[in-house]
C-alpha cells in the first residue's frame, strides 16, 4: 500500500507541475496580448529579432490553441544566431509576425480539411536572415494559397489587423519592404526585410502574388 500511495503522491505531484506550467503560459499569453492591445508608442528600440519572432509565434499558436483545442500545425524555425539586434517599433512589427502567422495557420488548416490526401499535415515555416544592412524575415505556409482574387475571411475569423495594415506598418513606418510568393492550393511565402538604416517611404515596395 505504501508503494501505491507513493505512485499516487507522484501521480499527484506530477500534474500539479503541469497545472502550474500551464498557469504560466497562460499568464504570459494574457501578458503579452494585453502589451500588444495597449497600442504603439512609436518609440523604436534595439531589438532582439529571434526574440521576438518567437514570442510571437508561441502567442499566436496558444491563441490559436485557446480557440480550437483541436487545432495542430507542424511549426518550423531557421533562425539565424547571427541575427544582429535591429532599431525598430516592436509591438508593431510582432503585430504583423502576428497576422502573418494567424493567415498562415488559417489556410494550413483550411487546407488540411479539404485535402484529399490524408497524408498532408500543415506546416508553417519562419526564418531569420542577417543581410547586413537588412534584417529579412519570411514567413511560409503550405496552405491554400492566395487566389488571383480574394476576399477577406469569413466573419468571425479574421486577425483584426488586415495585411494592408501590416504592409503600412513595415513600408511607411520602417522604410522596409513587403514581398508575396504564393501559388494557389500550395503555398503563401511572406518575406519582409527590415532596413538598419531607415529607407525613404517611396521605395518600399510589394510584388503581387502569383496565381496557380
Amino acid at each position: 500500500k505504501r508503494a501505491e500511495a507513493d505512485e499516487v503522491v507522484g501521480m499527484l505531484s506530477g500534474n500539479l507541475e503541469k497545472i502550474a506550467e500551464h498557469g504560466r503560459r497562460a499568464d504570459g499569453i494574457v501578458t503579452s496580448m494585453l502589451a500588444h492591445s495597449r497600442g504603439s508608442s512609436g518609440e523604436r528600440q534595439s531589438v532582439n529579432v529571434n526574440a521576438m519572432v518567437e514570442e510571437a509565434l508561441n502567442l499566436a499558436y496558444h491563441g490559436a490553441r485557446a480557440q480550437d483545442q483541436s487545432f495542430n500545425i507542424t511549426l518550423e524555425r531557421d533562425l539565424d544566431r547571427c541575427a544582429a539586434p535591429i532599431e525598430l517599433v516592436p509591438q508593431d512589427v510582432t503585430r504583423v509576425l502576428l497576422n502573418l502567422f494567424g493567415n498562415g495557420f488559417y489556410a494550413a488548416t483550411k487546407r488540411s480539411r479539404e485535402a484529399p490526401d490524408a497524408a498532408f499535415r500543415p506546416a508553417l515555416k519562419v526564418t531569420t536572415r542577417e543581410l547586413g544592412n537588412e534584417i529579412e524575415i519570411r514567413v511560409r505556409d503550405n496552405g491554400t494559397g492566395i487566389p488571383p482574387f480574394f476576399t477577406t475571411k469569413p466573419t468571425g475569423e479574421g486577425t483584426g489587423l488586415g495585411l494592408s495594415i501590416s504592409y503600412d506598418i513595415i513600408t511607411q513606418q520602417h522604410g522596409g519592404t513587403v514581398e508575396v510568393d504564393s501559388t494557389f492550393g500550395e503555398f503563401t511565402e511572406f518575406t519582409i526585410r527590415l532596413p538598419r538604416v531607415q529607407r525613404p517611404a517611396s521605395q518600399a515596395v510589394i510584388q503581387s502574388p502569383r496565381g496557380a
